[in-house]
């Protein structure tokens, strides 16, 4: 995986020999001597991830991390490097915002499939950031107050119980508000999708079983989402190794402090909570795109495709499906009278009256303005017929209140129904146009009413006429609708 590397080291020999383990995987490696270069070299190129010494001569690698950290934004994710193991240290490392602290002599295979894990965190993470950007700028999505649970840890692997249950214990003590709970393999796969926030794998001496829980895991739609931490044998750095590349987004050998195991919990706990904000955005607004904000319903945006897939669905079963174009009558009257308020909540409640009146299978959205379109999978003519007199007689019969002072609004609607599947690469444009020289004869009849327009099935079609209906024209179609009005036209 490419990326840009920042070393940071006084020491040249262990400079270069880190930058030729990096250069050889493929990294862009830049170079640094000083705390002080290494933050320059930050804002000048924008490296991806920052590798520094445990101690320079202007500042120490914690230091370093605060100033990182204090960068904001895009800064870079930093892996601190120790001379030796000190467990005090790499906590004090880690709590000032340390991705990981490594060891000398650098494990090769871990130090890789680390950086692999977290350039790939950081580019999972920017790509959520760049389509939470798109949404916002377009008005698709507002971030919205979240009820923050308690985090759930689950806690599971082939080691001793009496170890994993004193282990749980420390960490109830030191990740305070969270539910820690010792876990199952077939609970964790079984559970809902969600449910868990950090997944902890506590390895034994044969890695293979939890290996493949680590797949299993990161396989599941239960757990696909949740944070895994796996806990390698001591003296495995191998297995470490091929955890992460197998999805793991943290590790740790031995027995570590639970300190230190806390703190990577909390930092796996924020992370995964961010990154569920953000898909919750990106989802929002994708959601915004394609619906009304006034009724709740799809927009044409949505509708169109869905009429589609419909018609191709009803071709190929060679079954009919229909579609009602709804348009309200004297709507600008309305508004001139009442006013736009008053206007919208008519619609709004047009758009109820249509939804709360037809089948689950069936689909109303707002087509433009005071137009609704009506899409009726596996429903022939005559059926759609009967709902269009439905709706029409729904909405008749239900006056819109619009205040204690003012009397209801009467409100009617006129409907165009086509049936078909149509025919083409666009199967749904050609029953629109019918349906809308329908809905043209309807107004043009009186209002409050519907009128059917031909079938249109070019394929023979169970239920459906043997003449095949000619294809004319959307402008033929109305000047055919407007000479039928007088023996076609069906009060609702």
């Amino acid at each position: 995986m490419p990326g840009r590397i920042l070393i940071a080291d006084d020491i040249a020999t262990q400079r270069i020999g880190l930058r030729v383990k990096l250069a050889s995987a493929c990294y862009d490696v830049l170079q640094a001597t000083s705390g002080t270069e290494a933050l320059d070299v930050v804002r000048r190129h924008r490296p991806d991830l920052v590798i520094a010494a445990d101690s320079l001569p202007d500042m120490s690698g914690v230091q370093l991390c605060a100033s990182l950290r204090a960068l904001g934004g895009d800064a870079p994710p930093c892996v601190l490097v120790q001379p030796a193991d000190m467990p005090e240290a790499r906590v004090a490392a880690l709590s000032a915002g340390a991705e990981d602290v490594l060891v000398r002599p650098l494990d090769e295979p871990v130090l890789l499939a680390r950086m692999r894990s977290l350039l790939r965190a950081r580019d999972s993470e920017r790509e959520l950031r760049l389509r939470e950007d798109t949404c916002r700028a377009f008005g698709m999505a507002e971030a919205g107050a979240a009820f923050d649970r308690p985090a759930r840890i689950a806690l599971l692997g082939d080691r001793g119980a009496a170890d994993i249950e004193r282990l749980a214990a420390d960490l109830r003590r030191d990740v305070r508000g969270a539910e820690i709970v010792l876990a199952k393999r077939e609970e964790l796969l079984r559970s809902a999708p969600g449910r868990w926030e950090v997944c902890v794998i506590l390895a034994g001496p044969r890695p293979r079983g939890s290996l493949d829980l680590l797949s299993d895991l990161r396989a599941s739609a239960a757990t696909r989402r949740a944070a895994i931490l796996y806990v390698a044998a001591s003296g495995n750095g191998p297995q470490a190794a091929t955890a992460l590349d197998l999805g793991a987004d943290d590790i740790l050998v031995g027995s570590p402090p639970a300190m230190e195991l806390a703190i990577r919990i909390r930092k796996q706990v924020t992370r995964k909570k961010v990154a569920d904000r953000l898909r919750d955005t990106v989802r929002e607004g994708l959601r915004a795109a394609l619906t009304d904000p006034l009724t709740g319903l799809y927009n044409r945006r949505y509708a169109l495709p869905h009429l589609d897939r419909v018609a191709e669905a009803a071709r190929a079963a060679r079954q009919c499906c229909s579609v009602l174009m709804a348009d309200i009558d004297a709507f600008k009257a309305i508004n001139d009278r009442y006013g736009h308020a008053v206007g919208d909540r008519v619609i709004a409640a047009v758009a109820l009256r249509l939804s709360q009146n037809l089948r689950a299978s069936d689909l109303v959205s707002r087509y433009g303005g005071e137009e609704f379109l009506i899409t009726l999978p596996d429903a022939d003519l005559a059926q759609a017929q009967v709902t269009a007199a439905r709706l029409c007689a729904q909405v008749r019969t239900h006056p819109v209140p619009v205040g204690p002072d003012v009397a209801a609004v009467p409100v009617t609607i006129s409907i165009g129904v086509a049936a078909g599947p149509g025919t083409g690469p666009e199967p749904g444009r050609r029953m629109i146009e019918l349906a809308d020289a329908a809905l043209y004869a309807a107004k043009t009849g009186g209002r409050d009413r519907y009128f059917a327009a031909a079938v249109v099935a070019l394929d023979p079609v169970p239920g459906a006429a043997a003449d095949r209906a000619p294809r004319e024209p959307a402008a033929a179609q109305r000047r055919s609708a407007r000479r039928a009005i007088s023996r076609e036209s069906r009060s609702a």
